[in-house]
């Protein structure tokens, strides 16, 4: 019995990871409702995952407000372009689904391919702001070379994110407040897994 309530036991540390990622959860949904703060709230959120993932001591409130202060103009400005670039794409789909089938046939998967390339790019681009210091230009060339170079990972993520997305468009009201709890954490702890070891490899083959 004793064993049970030992810190240490799995279902103590499992529940432990579960209660940090509701809790980031919450304050990245939150910081995420003024919109144009949406980018700052994605990299402090990648900025708190990191430390998780890597078993590093965690204070989840101090880390986010402290990653959402020191990166929100860089992470706003950039969010302000991303965001302008996926209007442009919905604004494309919607030409497209007015046009005739074959045009459709033609243009539809064309969009879709830029639709995923530039989420990938915008995906990789907070994980490295939160984790580095440099131009906006460079992180992302960085974060095409990175999508490319650790393509099996990359496409892992975007498994992640899609299936998580299919799930959610399908029982929406159901998992709403699923959502407000680990609706966006969870997904993106489970693509840390994926891209700390990238990170892991790049940095130990500089540092060599």
């Amino acid at each position: 019995m004793s064993r049970f309530f030992d810190q240490n036991n799995l279902f103590f540390r499992i529940m432990g990871v579960v209660f940090d990622l509701i809790e980031l959860n919450l304050l990245t949904v939150l910081c995420c409702l003024p919109l144009f703060t949406i980018g700052a709230s994605l990299t402090a959120m990648h900025s708190v995952l990191w430390h998780m993932v890597k078993g590093k001591e965690t204070y989840i409130f101090r880390q986010f407000f402290d990653a959402f202060r020191k990166d929100f103009k860089q992470a706003t400005l950039s969010w302000l372009v991303f965001a302008a670039i996926t209007i442009f794409i919905v604004a494309d789909f919607t030409i497209v689904k007015s046009m005739d089938a074959g045009s459709r046939h033609l243009f539809t998967p064309v969009i879709a391919i830029v639709s995923v390339f530039s989420y990938i790019i915008f995906h990789y681009f907070y994980i490295l702001l939160s984790r580095y210091e440099d131009k906006t230009s460079h992180h992302v060339k960085n974060s095409i070379k990175l999508a490319v170079g650790f393509f099996p990972r990359t496409l892992g993520m975007l498994a992640i994110v899609i299936l998580c997305s299919i799930v959610y468009a399908s029982f929406y009201k159901y998992l709403i407040p699923y959502f407000f709890l680990l609706g966006l954490s969870l997904p993106m702890y489970g693509c840390a897994w994926l891209y700390v070891p990238i990170f892991k490899r790049i940095e130990s083959l500089n540092s060599a």
